[in-house]
């Protein structure tokens, strides 16, 4: 009965701010309507500005724009998120493997996903494959770890330890119509189509009022059969040549826009997406049997709608809403059970609401007073979780969430600081346990940025987040443990920042970001065995402590107008410790495929017939296993590619874009994951023409 009252509680606090929200609409707004639009028309109209190359506030926020994406050998964006610090993309091999990200060492559960200000979730696993995601739509990709000054956003995103940021919408269209087609080919029987249009209606009565659409859709088929040489034993032992086998991949992705920017101050946008893929799943390289028949299915499906407004300088409303449904379907007619196979089907189901509100009782912009912006934002998000398997101990889970977060701002002419205090209610339900626990946590953050020069900026933030077990952590069969607690994590950074400092008369321009930061996650799940091999369970008894460096810059040198040369490096140092038991023999130990040193780099050149950007990822030894022993150790690894573009422009009414990649160009089958070997050598050709 409690859970039931605590449910309604939540659900009227939710209702009373929409209905607020609602009763605004239809209140005239106090202040002058042109100061109000003068105020507001940059926020609403969301043109796109150069991609800043640091960010100076208090998280840590790296960002990649379409243009860098397009001078970067990617195809999906695992691809782009390599060239990230701090990030370890758990890749499986081949077009079609699953990729996963790791972000400072707290685990793919704990990096959320936001598409257009609004999460991706995965209640069965809590990890989000990127492979699935298309690059087509992409506008720009941040990273953030630490509190965004973005705080009119859903309470949802303040709920993840690191946030990955999807942009898809900010360009308004310059053309009335426009619309694109291309291919992709590659070796190994890659082939790729991609086409999108676009159409844009200005209002003839208003200057403010537009609408415009779009919709893309982006088709690919790989066989994957690329060749690798398989080692029997150490570097002087035999050797063989083979070929992937059961690689191939089809993948489809299809994406709807519509936005109605109703005045400057007002706007509601819809999204409908669609993914479907069927996927040959490669075995690991095991010995004399290169055999594999697993496959993997999977259908996702999603609606999400947002609305804001801005009422006066000093209010604001907008709320979110989703609906999403995925289908999986797992299949291997190898498996030793007593049916000679196992065939594992997953429905999930998502229903998602949010309300946020933003005050600004102070927003002076060249104000010389101490502060010149205070602002507070109250948001609460309410959702429903269920899924359906035939492969969980317990029929039909679901999970029903309540997240309340209070936000602050507030800003001087050379400091910053941030607050934000979010509030979780999690109520599982199961109909086979109808006192199962409930959770409720209080999590802190606080952050600032102080300017100690003009183009010296120092940053520090604290943030205490929680992770809910999964529903295969709580529910598979012969593994889950009803009674798991949440992960606790606490994370703390401090860090430099050079921004934009101009050398050589303005021709050389240098951004530099330095960040310490020391991480630790407690009642840890983790999988121990129980009678036998065959039979696991799950645990709180894992705590890991993480302690690490991060290292970005970027130069750019502008020889004459016409020829650019730019610099993008980073290197991350991270040491990820198992601190659980002293008695253990993996205490001290780094935890499993978590590099001691990392890093990226390209160099671009940027000519008027040419782009040529040479590329570079490099990664230290990692270990399989907690235990850091010599049998344990997965090599590591340097990948560098050559990527060569140029758009065509013909009398600026349309543009055809031309993208060769030679990827792995030492031809190197090194491994992210043991025994999943990755490509040698590749190459991709890109064709797009755009009108």
């Amino acid at each position: 009965m409690h859970r039931i009252i605590g449910m309604i509680k939540t659900l009227r606090i939710s209702i009373l701010l929409f209905l607020c929200g609602l009763c605004c609409l239809g209140v005239r707004a106090q202040s002058n309507l042109d100061s109000v639009r003068a105020q507001r028309l940059k926020e609403v109209n969301i043109n796109a500005d150069e991609p800043q190359k640091v960010y100076s506030g208090p998280a840590s926020v790296q960002q990649i724009s379409a243009q860098q994406i397009k001078q970067l050998p990617t195809l999906q964006l695992s691809d782009a998120l390599k060239y990230m610090s701090g990030v370890v993309v758990r890749d499986y091999g081949g077009t079609g493997g699953m990729k996963t990200v790791s972000v400072r060492g707290l685990g793919s559960q704990h990096t959320g996903v936001a598409y257009d200000d609004i999460a991706i979730t995965d209640c069965q696993t809590g990890q989000i494959d990127l492979g699935k995601l298309s690059l087509e739509n992409v506008a720009s990709i941040a990273l953030v770890v630490g509190l965004d000054d973005k705080i009119f956003v859903p309470a949802r995103l303040f709920s993840y330890s690191s946030l990955l940021k999807i942009n898809t919408i900010n360009v308004i269209p310059e053309k009335p119509f426009s619309f694109h087609v291309g291919g992709t080919v590659g070796l190994y029987g890659l082939f790729g189509l991609q086409a999108g249009i676009t159409h844009k209606v200005r209002s003839k009565k208003r200057d403010d009022r537009l609408f415009y659409w779009n919709l893309s859709a982006d088709a690919m088929r790989s066989k994957g059969d690329y060749p690798y040489t398989l080692h029997y034993g150490g570097a002087n032992d035999s050797v063989s040549h083979e070929i992937r086998k059961n690689a191939a991949t089809q993948t489809l992705n299809t994406e709807f826009n519509a936005v109605w920017q109703i005045d400057r101050t007002q706007r509601f946008n819809v999204k409908l997406y669609y993914y479907n893929s069927a996927r040959e799943l490669p075995s690991a390289t095991i010995f004399y049997n290169s055999v594999s028949h697993q496959k993997l299915w999977n259908q996702n499906a999603f609606g999400q709608a947002h609305y804001h407004k801005y009422f006066n300088d000093r209010w604001a409303y907008q709320a979110n809403a989703k609906f999403n449904y995925d289908y999986t379907r797992y299949y291997d007619p190898d498996y030793l059970n007593a049916q000679g196979f196992l065939d594992n089907r997953y429905h999930q189901h998502e229903s998602y609401l949010s309300n946020t509100v933003l005050f600004t009782p102070i927003h002076e912009r060249n104000s010389l007073k101490r502060v010149r912006l205070l602002q507070f934002a109250l948001a609460q998000d309410v959702f429903y979780q269920q899924l359906k398997a035939n492969s969980l101990e317990y029929a039909h889970p679901g999970r029903f969430t309540s997240l309340t977060s209070l936000s602050a701002i507030v800003e001087g002419n050379r400091w910053k600081f941030n607050a934000n205090l979010l509030l979780t209610y999690v109520d599982n339900i199961l109909a086979e346990i109808p006192d199962i626990q409930d959770y409720t946590h209080l999590s802190p953050a606080v952050g600032g940025s102080v300017n100690l020069t003009k183009t010296l900026h120092l940053r520090f933030f604290y943030k205490n987040i929680f992770r809910m077990p999964t529903f295969n952590d709580l529910y598979y069969r012969e593994v889950g443990n009803i009674y798991l607690n949440p992960e606790k994590t606490h994370q703390w950074n401090l860090g430099l920042v050079l921004k934009e400092a101009h050398l050589a008369a303005g021709r050389v321009t240098v951004s530099t970001t330095l960040d310490g930061y020391f991480n630790i996650v407690k009642d840890k799940i983790v999988a121990f065995p129980t009678h036998n091999l065959f039979s696991w369970t799950m645990l709180n008894y894992g705590k890991v402590y993480v302690a690490g460096a991060e290292l970005n810059t970027f130069w750019q040198y502008r020889i004459t107008n016409q020829y650019i040369l730019r610099l993008n490096g980073n290197v991350t140092y991270q040491k990820a410790v198992d601190r659980t038991d002293p008695k253990s023999k993996t205490y001290n130990n780094q935890i499993p495929y978590t590099p001691l040193w990392s890093g990226s780099a390209s160099l671009s050149l940027q000519t008027p017939w040419i782009t040529v950007t040479y590329s570079l990822l490099g990664c230290d030894k990692r270990y399989a296993l907690p235990q850091n022993i010599p049998a344990n150790e997965v090599p590591g690894y340097i990948d560098q590619s050559i990527t060569l573009n140029h758009d065509f422009n013909f009398r600026n009414t349309s543009t055809l874009g031309l993208k060769l990649e030679l990827l792995n160009i030492a031809n190197k089958n090194y491994e992210i994951i043991r025994n999943y070997p990755m490509q040698g050598f590749g190459l991709r050709f890109k064709v797009v023409y755009s009108y």
